[in-house]
C-alpha cells in the first residue's frame, strides 16, 4: 500500500544537484498553471471575460514553460517558495470553495441550508491541511483517517450540491437523461429529439433544431459516456452521481500515485479547484474523462500492463480525445520493439472500439451524425473562454474554425518531440494539447479546463515519480541495436 504521510521531497532524484532543482522547477510551474487556471475558473464561472483570459494566459505560459524547461539545468534552490505556493494556494482554494455559491440552480429553498455544505466543504479543508502536517505531528493510521475524512467530507457535500440543484437548466443534463430514458426501453440514445429547453437556437447550429422546436441531436457524446450516464442513472436516479464519484476517485489516484506529500497536496488542489462543484452540477462528463486520464497515468506506474487498456477507454471517452492518439508514443519505453508498438496501438484501438461499436452500429448515420458531424456544425459562442472569441470581440470577424486544429497539429509535434517519455511527459503533454486547443476553439467552457486543471495536477504528482519510473520493457519487445 502507498504511503501517503511520508514527506518525501519531490525534487530528489537521483542524477545530481542541478537535475533536482530542475524538477522543482517544474513542480513549482505546473502547480502555478493549475492554480492558475482554476482561478480563472472562479471568474464569471469559466465563461468569457478579460480576467480569466489572462489568467488562462498565464496557466498556459507556466505549462509551456514547465516543457521548455525540463532538461534545463538549474542551480538555485525552489524547495520552499514551491511548498509556500502549493500550501498558500490550496488555503486559497479551499476558502474560496467555502465562501463560494457552489451552483447557479440551486433551490431558493436550499440556500437558507448552504451552510451544511459549508460545514463539510469547512471539515475536509482542515481534515485536508492537518494530513499534510510534518511526520511527527501525527501517526501514520491518524494521518490516513484525516486523508480519508477529506475526501468523505468532500463527497457528503457533493450529495447535498445534487440534493439542491436536482433539475439543472442545462442542456447536457437533457441530453443525457433523455439517453437514459431511452435505453431503459430498449431505445437507440441516437435517434432521439430531447426537448429545446433554451427556446431558440442561439446555442445550436442551423442543423440541431427540428422544424417542430426539438432538437436533431439526441446526444453528442460517444458510446462509453453513455454507458457511464446511463449505470449512474439506473443506480441513483440521478447521473451526476457517477461524476461526483469519477472526481473523486480521480484525486484518489492522483494520492495514491507516488509516495510523498506531493501527490496529496496536488489531489487536494484538484478537488478544492473552486468550480469543481459547479462541474458535478452542471452534469459535464469530462469527470469520466478524467478520471481515465488520471487512470492511464497511475496504471503506467503500478500496472504497465493495464496502461494501453485503460488508454483504449481514454480515447473513447470524448471526441478531443482521439486526437491525444499520437501521445501513446510518451507511453512506450524507448528502443521498444515493432511488436510492442503493435500491441501497445493495436490494444488502444481494439479497446475504443470495442467500447464504442455496440452503440454506434445500432443506427451507425444517427451515431456519425451526432457524435461527429452535429459537433462541427455548433455556433461560434461569444461567452466561451477563448482567443477566438477575443479576436472576434475585438476585430468583428470570427476566426476560421479550423484554427483550434492547426494550433492541436502543431502542439501536438512539438509534445512528441520535446515531452519527456515518462507518464508525467504524457499528462503534460495532454493537458498542454487540450488547453491550447480550447483556448482557439469556438466553445470553450468551464468543463473543457476542468479537465486542464485535473491534468495538471495530475502531472504534478507523477513529476517525482517519472524520472525513475519508466515503465520497464520485458526484453523480448526490446529492438536489437
Amino acid at each position: 500500500m502507498t504511503n501517503l504521510s511520508s514527506p518525501v521531497d519531490p525534487g530528489l532524484p537521483a542524477g545530481g544537484r542541478s537535475r533536482n532543482f530542475n524538477r522543482l522547477l517544474i513542480s513549482l510551474l505546473v502547480a502555478l498553471a493549475a492554480l492558475a487556471l482554476g482561478q480563472g475558473l472562479q471568474v464569471h464561472f469559466g465563461s468569457y471575460s478579460l480576467g480569466a483570459l489572462g489568467w488562462l494566459s498565464a496557466a498556459l505560459l507556466c505549462a509551456i514553460l514547465s516543457v521548455a524547461l525540463w532538461r534545463v539545468p538549474i542551480r538555485f534552490d525552489l524547495h520552499i517558495i514551491l511548498w509556500l505556493v502549493l500550501i498558500t494556494g490550496l488555503a486559497w482554494e479551499i476558502y474560496q470553495t467555502v465562501v463560494t455559491i457552489p451552483g447557479i440552480y440551486i433551490l431558493p429553498a436550499y440556500l437558507p441550508r448552504l451552510w451544511r455544505f459549508q460545514i463539510w466543504i469547512g471539515l475536509a479543508g482542515v481534515c485536508a491541511l492537518l494530513s499534510l502536517a510534518p511526520e511527527a505531528w501525527f501517526s501514520v493510521w491518524v494521518r490516513r483517517g484525516l486523508i480519508a475524512a477529506t475526501f468523505f467530507s468532500a463527497f457528503v457535500a457533493g450529495i447535498w450540491l445534487i440534493r439542491a440543484a436536482p433539475n439543472p437548466h442545462i442542456d447536457v443534463y437533457v441530453f443525457q437523461q433523455t439517453s437514459n430514458k431511452a435505453l431503459l426501453h430498449a431505445q437507440n440514445p441516437y435517434t432521439q429529439t430531447p426537448p429545446n429547453i433554451y427556446g431558440n437556437s442561439s446555442s445550436y447550429g442551423p442543423k440541431w433544431v427540428n422544424k417542430d422546436g426539438t432538437l436533431a441531436v439526441g446526444n453528442p457524446y460517444p458510446p462509453l459516456n453513455v454507458y457511464f450516464s446511463f449505470v449512474s442513472y439506473a443506480f441513483s436516479g440521478d447521473l451526476r452521481y457517477g461524476y461526483l464519484i469519477a472526481i473523486l476517485l480521480a484525486g484518489v489516484l492522483m494520492a495514491t500515485l507516488s509516495p510523498g506529500r506531493l501527490s496529496l497536496v496536488a489531489a487536494y488542489i484538484f478537488l478544492f479547484s473552486p468550480r469543481v462543484f459547479f462541474v458535478v452540477e452542471q452534469s459535464w462528463t469530462e469527470p469520466m474523462v478524467l478520471f481515465l486520464a488520471v487512470a492511464v497515468v497511475w496504471c503506467a506506474f503500478h500496472r504497465p500492463a493495464w496502461r494501453f487498456v485503460v488508454l483504449g477507454l481514454l480515447m473513447a471517452s470524448k471526441q478531443y480525445m482521439i486526437f491525444l492518439f499520437p501521445l501513446i508514443i510518451l507511453l512506450i519505453p524507448p528502443k521498444s520493439s515493432r511488436r510492442f508498438w503493435a500491441q501497445a496501438g493495436g490494444s488502444t484501438v481494439g479497446v475504443a472500439f470495442a467500447v464504442t461499436a455496440p452503440l454506434a452500429f445500432w443506427n451507425f448515420p444517427a451515431f456519425f451524425w451526432n457524435v461527429g458531424l452535429a459537433q462541427w456544425d455548433q455556433v461560434f459562442r461569444m461567452d466561451a473562454l477563448s482567443y477566438a472569441v477575443w479576436f472576434a470581440r475585438t476585430f468583428g470577424q470570427i476566426p476560421p474554425q479550423f484554427l483550434s486544429f492547426i494550433v492541436l497539429a502543431v502542439v501536438l509535434i512539438l509534445m512528441m518531440r520535446f515531452a519527456a517519455r515518462t507518464p508525467a511527459g504524457f499528462a503534460i503533454a495532454s493537458a498542454l494539447c487540450l488547453g491550447l486547443f480550447f483556448a482557439f476553439s469556438k466553445q470553450a467552457f468551464c468543463n473543457y479546463y476542468f479537465l486542464v486543471v485535473g491534468l495538471l495536477c495530475c502531472t504534478l504528482t507523477a513529476l517525482p515519480a517519472s524520472e525513475n519510473s519508466v515503465p520497464k520493457v520485458p526484453e523480448e519487445t526490446v529492438s536489437p541495436s
